[in-house]
């Protein structure tokens, strides 16, 4: 999985992000042709925080700092994490100065 973490919106103009987002589209289709890419989405700046021993407490908020929010996500299907880094490198995010987090999906197994 990939956590999508930072931003390159800030200093470029509109034209520039139409040329980057279409970069990061065509290399997103590209993933999905090779078929190592299940899903990619990105998230809203807005959430609720849902926390207590009930599960009471209900806050606005993503609370990170946007550097270290998570805006989107992408599930593959590799192997190895070598694999994913790799793919991760050729990202146009990551070349543009965002940051993708590469983690394993842990199986969940029921006690």
């Amino acid at each position: 999985m990939f956590l999508v973490r930072g931003s390159c919106k800030h200093g470029i103009s509109p034209e520039q992000m139409q040329a980057h987002m279409s970069e990061v589209y065509a290399w997103i289709d590209g993933l999905y042709k090779q078929g190592v890419l299940s899903a990619a989405q990105p998230l809203t700046d807005e959430g609720k925080v849902v926390s207590g021993g009930n599960g009471i407490t209900v806050s606005d908020g993503v609370f990170a700092e946007s550097k270290e929010a998570v805006g989107g996500f992408f599930i593959l299907n590799v192997q190895t994490m070598e694999e994913a880094v790799n793919i991760a490198r050729t990202s146009p995010m990551v070349q543009h100065g965002g940051q993708l987090e590469v983690r394993r999906i842990a199986e969940l197994k029921p006690e």
